[in-house]
């Protein structure tokens, strides 16, 4: 018997196996995201529903009355307003619903949009490049976008990060379609938000695309002229003290709580290098990022090199950033997922899918603590559960090992396929 139907039977076999992973993955994190309501509605002290949007309505009400708002609370405890100050124009049109509340409604609305707009633009590159995906695969992915827990706790604070994800994933299709200015707009756009974006031009000059550039600069001088034009000097005399404050340096001196949400390079620093000045931690991250984007930059021929490279310059962004939380990951998603589905599973896949995981658990020992108060538990196996959990969590939150394990699955990748291309150019003789 011919060798071609057996060896097709085992590719097809191990494609159905993939799939089957994946999938049961996909829906583990959706299972995630259902606790999120669960936890804050009904087990929480404190629910934190809509902190963060009762900061943004009211710092654009006091805008819409020239008062100044940079910085101004709601009156919730370690709640204001900290973006740039053009970007409170986003929020101006809610102060038209004359109430928090109503406010709150629109905007979950309008995450919800992009949650769903998230979720097309990854269906169609994945199809795109890889086929039309089954029904079953095209609501996974749907659901990923729209149910896991970070996008959950997002949709519950009223945040701006599914618009940024949206942002993000737009520049990078929009530079493989050529259409440059849009993904500097883009870029920018998100930059003007949340500032840190603005490391990505570094990937747009390793991809040359010199006008994208051009057009991120120009738009971000123009939002930051304009705010200046609306707001005044003094608005951003206010945001750079703010700013200051909000660099969470001194969070990490020493040691930082794993009920802290940072989730950057600078936690498991302040664990095993106590004693450093934290302000060395920017360039050790810069030194432990290093390896993984040297090996997997060179590689640009094909769609799942450039996308790999872009995965690992967000993760990078988000790792060096002591402004990072664990809602953050939902950056990574359109690569991710894109990753998932497109190209041949490579060495290390697994890796891919447990940082999947991990990423949309953004689980603090507080919270195991409630839970397990509530069920029939020992107190002395709670304690102990909970002693083991912080002592892990201390040292590395779950999203931060997530990404940290898909860093190591670019690396693995990068390197895979360097043996590769060199044994095609350099194959074995036989005697």
């Amino acid at each position: 018997m011919s060798p071609i139907p057996s060896l097709s039977l085992q590719t097809w076999e191990r494609s159905a196996k993939d799939a089957r992973t994946r999938r049961r993955t996909l829906v583990f994190c959706l299972a995630g995201g259902l606790l999120v309501p669960t936890y804050f509605l009904g087990i929480a002290d404190v629910s934190h529903f809509a902190w963060d949007f009762r900061a943004y309505y009211t710092a654009a009400q006091a805008a819409l009355h020239g008062d100044p708002f940079i910085g101004l609370s709601p009156g919730l405890p370690g709640v204001s307003y900290v973006y740039p100050p053009v970007s409170i124009t986003l929020f101006l049109p809610h102060t038209a619903a004359g109430s928090w509340q109503r406010a709150f409604a629109v905007q979950t609305i309008l995450n919800v949009v992009c949650a769903l707009f998230l979720a097309g633009l990854t269906v169609w590159t994945i199809e795109r490049h890889s086929g039309r995906l089954p029904p079953v695969d095209r609501v996974l992915v749907t659901g990923f976008c729209l149910g896991t827990a970070p996008i959950m706790a997002i949709f519950g604070q009223g945040q701006l990060d599914v618009l940024i994800a949206v942002a993000l994933a737009g520049a990078f299709l929009a530079v493989e379609r050529g259409r440059q200015v849009l993904a500097g707009v883009a870029l920018a756009g998100a930059a003007l938000i949340k500032v840190f974006p603005v490391v990505l031009g570094l990937w747009l000059v390793w991809r040359r695309a010199w006008r994208a550039l051009v057009a991120a600069v120009l738009t971000g001088v123009s939002g930051l002229v304009l705010g200046a034009l609306l707001f005044g000097l003094d608005a951003y005399r206010r945001y750079l003290d703010v700013l200051a404050g909000r660099s969470r340096l001194a969070e990490f001196a020493g040691t930082v709580s794993p009920n802290f949400f940072a989730m950057s390079l600078y936690r498991p620093f302040s664990q095993l290098l106590p004693n450093l000045d934290p302000s060395l931690y920017a360039p050790l991250s810069l030194l432990a990022l290093a390896p993984t984007v040297i090996l997997v930059a060179p590689r640009r021929r094909r769609f799942t090199d450039r996308l790999t490279t872009y995965l690992v310059a967000l993760t990078a962004m988000l790792l060096v950033s002591p402004a990072s939380n664990a809602l953050y990951v939902v950056y990574v998603y359109f690569p991710l997922l894109c990753l998932l589905y497109v190209g041949v599973p490579s060495r290390g896949h697994s890796l891919l899918l447990f940082g999947t995981v991990l990423i949309t658990f953004p689980v603090q020992p507080a919270q195991v603590s409630a839970v397990l108060s509530l069920g029939a538990v020992p107190v002395p196996i709670a304690s102990a559960v909970v002693a083991a959990v912080r002592v892990v969590l201390t040292v590395v939150s779950l999203p931060l090992g997530g990404l940290l394990a898909i860093l190591v699955w670019c690396t693995l990748r990068a390197t895979g396929s360097r043996k590769a291309t060199a044994a095609k150019r350099h194959p074995a003789k036989s005697d």
